[in-house]
């Protein structure tokens, strides 16, 4: 056990004062109970938690005159840290609390048996306080005193369990951070006043008003999303709470979201709670040297990690690979990381570390210099994740695909914004998960652009488009958005004469430490996740400022630009354009078919918003006989060929038809459940084309069961449920589950006009051939 020397604190009585009563608590009523239970049912009790939960406060309130007295007599040990762990130092500081004259004068000589003695006869609580710098010792002496002395009980703080048999724990965490839900008349009473504050947030303004801070009617949102940065940690509320009289809570938000650990208080109940990091530095201390290392090293992980990632990440000539597993245990039983997930699950446990914790770890990994490497190796780890999460996509697991991204979005952003030059600022700016994938079909009945059977939004580019091609059915010329994804936002695209930068490289934005290219390597592998699951804005704002800062010739940069420009192509044509006439003479000079291919599948999108068909047409079957079959890093031929056939639905249904059967027989129909869809979806469209709507209904009602039951397509699943609106507007509500399939009572009879084509000039792609 290593020493640990402090000053001596000597502020009990100013905590007992505080917490006299009970009534300084706030959000523990529970916790509160089950303690005076614990303590009546059981003798020995050990309040457990992380630190800053509050465990002192909890156990002297509960001792507290006015709140427990089965017993005659209490008697409190608080482990000041002022005396080095020696032998029998908790011996000697019980046989000081016992004794009348002061310490005994050889505190780490006292004999157990004296200290037996010592005791007062009848029923007596002994209270251990904060012993876990003495916690081996506190192990033996405890159950030495229970075997003892019969009438005795224990009540223990320590950040884990004793490992006694009799023992009941109570396990302290964090404060909520959502105000309870009320009932009956207390909801309507709580509808009339203002809204009920969480717990988490009670606490914050309760102690800020006690040091004169005098804001009458904080933004509920600021106070709400402060609480959400500290993840309801009381000591990090307290003091966080004793800043907000030198600045406002956004000021306070953006301090504590770049390191809590400098959050500190000039007047703390507790010596060592003077700021977080002396409190998070106490718990460091008692580490051994494995799991100090350990500790340092998983702070580079932003969200949840598993055990191999830890491993993977932590590992190295001076650190054995069968001790990172011990060194996990011991911070999990210490609080500094959280298990994730049900224990004895199939899955295996996912770690999370706390907020103040990690804090402190970098800070740790930065002085030992030991970052810039555990960073190349989280690099490299993620951009395996990533490369794993393709695979699956591609060999049909591709819900395991989606599933293995939002597990790991936190580490996938946080290397992605480390490539970006980004790496100080907030994860939560920029978010690989973007918005829900069902917000834009639960808020709004007709967005914009999301649907193959309706036409494209209209663009100023576009003025001039012939009125005849809209078709009021629904289902008229199909924009690219099942083709390609959704329109990205302006601001993060931009024309291209602002937007220089994807042009060439900028030397004052070069990347000497290669985490670029591991970060565009990590973007282009999750091209699945930008486009399919509707995520288009996100991987456009990686891209512009990745793109910059790798050599502008590479392959890599080629591939880059081509799924910048499909991302962009809905919303920004001329960019999109531009993009592919950089790309294209690499990947000819590259000999890389697969990318020439989707570069003419990009030209048939923008043809497509033209409404150049017979350009669009040309580019899709291009695009399909280039692809080669099973090619990874973009989307496979099947593709193209489903976008094909929706251009010849309008003018040649039964060319259509052959295509999408075409479509339908290629090798990775059978894996790929999103290009299976737009095949369906083509097919289904050419049939409605040709006067056969039951069988377009029949044909659609079962992609649209297949898709939902094999992957989450947010806008794929909205194009097939408005084809099967637009064939029968009473089958399927807008968040109603599919209909079971139902020959119609009378077909639908009519074809729709066709979309008025007109040529343009040939691209650059036009002149290969």
């Amino acid at each position: 056990m290593p020493e640990m020397w402090t000053r001596g604190e000597g502020h009990d009585a100013r905590l007992v004062e505080r917490l006299r009563g009970g009534c300084d608590l706030v959000g523990r009523d529970g916790e509160l109970s089950a303690l005076r239970a614990a303590l009546s049912a059981h003798r020995l009790v050990t309040v457990t938690g992380a630190v800053g939960t509050g465990k002192s406060s909890l156990a002297r309130t509960v001792l507290a005159p006015t709140s427990y007295g089965p017993c005659r007599a209490t008697v409190p040990v608080r482990w000041h840290d002022g005396i080095p762990v020696g032998r029998r130092a908790l011996t000697g500081r019980i046989a000081r609390a016992l004794s009348a004259s002061g310490p005994p004068q050889d505190a780490t000589g006292t004999d157990i048996t004296a200290v037996v003695r010592s005791f007062p006869p009848g029923d007596v609580l002994l209270l251990l306080d904060d012993v876990d710098p003495v916690h081996t010792e506190c192990v033996g002496l405890v159950q030495t005193l229970l075997m003892a002395l019969p009438a005795l009980r224990v009540l223990v703080t320590a950040r884990r369990p004793l490992g006694l048999g009799d023992e009941k724990v109570v396990h302290l965490g964090p404060l909520r951070g959502d105000a309870a839900p009320a009932r009956g008349a207390a909801r309507e009473r709580a509808a009339e006043r203002t809204p009920a504050l969480s717990p988490a947030a009670e606490l914050l303004l309760s102690r800020a008003r006690e040091r004169g801070w005098s804001e009458e009617a904080p933004d509920p949102a600021a106070v709400a999303h402060v609480c959400r940065l500290l993840e309801g940690v009381p000591l990090a509320l307290e003091l966080a709470a004793a800043r907000l009289g030198e600045c406002t809570l956004a000021e306070l938000a953006a301090h504590i979201e770049d390191d809590q650990c400098r959050l500190a208080d000039p007047a703390p109940v507790l010596r060592r709670h003077r700021s977080l990091r002396t409190a998070v530095g106490a718990v460091h201390a008692l580490c051994e040297p494995a799991a100090r290392t350990v500790w340092r090293r998983v702070s580079v992980f932003a969200g949840p990690f598993t055990e191999a990632a830890a491993v993977f990440v932590c590992a190295d000539s001076g650190l054995a690979p069968r001790d990172v597993p011990p060194a996990l245990a011991l911070l999990t039983a210490t609080g500094v990381l959280q298990v994730l997930g049900d224990p004895g699950a199939v899955r295996r446990p996912r770690y999370r570390m706390a907020r103040s914790a990690r804090d402190f770890g970098t800070e740790r990994l930065t002085a030992a210099g030991e970052l810039p490497v555990t960073r190349d190796r989280h690099g490299v780890h993620f951009r395996g994740v990533a490369a794993v999460a393709e695979t699956l996509w591609n060999t049909g697991l591709q819900r395991q695909a989606l599933q293995a991204v939002h597990e790991e979005h936190d580490d996938l952003t946080a290397l992605v914004r480390r490539g970006t030059g980004l790496a100080g600022a907030a994860v939560t700016d920029v978010d690989l998960r973007g918005p829900e994938s069902t917000c834009a079909e639960a808020t709004d009945p007709d967005p914009a652009g999301l649907d193959l059977a309706a036409p494209a939004p209209a663009r100023p580019d576009l003025a001039g488009t012939d009125p005849a091609a809209a078709d009021p059915s629904g289902a008229s010329p199909p924009g690219p958005d099942l083709i390609g994804p959704a329109p990205a936002r302006p601001d993060l695209i931009g024309p291209p004469p602002a937007r220089p930068d994807l042009a060439g490289p900028d030397p004052a934005r070069a990347d000497p430490t290669g985490h670029a290219e591991t970060a565009l390597e990590t973007v282009l592998h999750l091209w699945f996740w930008w486009t399919v699951h509707d995520h288009a804005a996100e991987g456009s704002a990686h891209l512009s400022a990745l793109l910059p800062r790798l050599p502008a010739d590479s392959a890599l940069v080629a591939r880059g630009r081509w799924l910048a420009a499909w991302l962009c192509a809905g919303e920004d044509p001329r960019g999109a354009q531009h993009l592919l006439d950089l790309a294209w003479p690499v990947a000819v000079l590259d000999g890389d078919e697969a990318l020439v291919g989707r570069i003419a599948h990009v030209h048939g999108i923008l043809a497509w918003e033209r409404r150049d068909v017979e350009s669009a047409a040309a580019y899709y079957r291009e695009a399909a006989d280039t692809v080669p079959i099973g090619a990874p890093g973009g989307p496979p031929p099947m593709v193209s060929l489903a976008a094909l056939a929706v251009v010849q639905a309008h003018h040649i249904p039964a060319a259509a038809v052959r295509t999408a059967r075409r479509a339908l027989a290629q090798e990775t129909g059978r894996n790929d459940a999103w290009a299976t869809a737009l095949a369906h979806y083509a097919h289904a469209l050419a049939d409605h084309r040709a006067g056969r709507v039951g069988r377009a209904r029949h044909r659609a009602l079962r992609a649209l069961a297949d898709l939902e039951s094999r992957v989450d397509a947010p806008r794929a699943r909205t194009a097939l449920r408005r084809l099967l609106t637009s064939l029968d507007p009473v089958a399927v509500p807008s968040r109603a589950p599919v209909p079971q399939y139902r020959p119609p009572a009378r077909p639908h009879a009519g074809l729709l006009p066709r979309p008025a084509g007109r040529r343009t000039v040939p691209t650059a792609l036009d002149q290969v051939e």
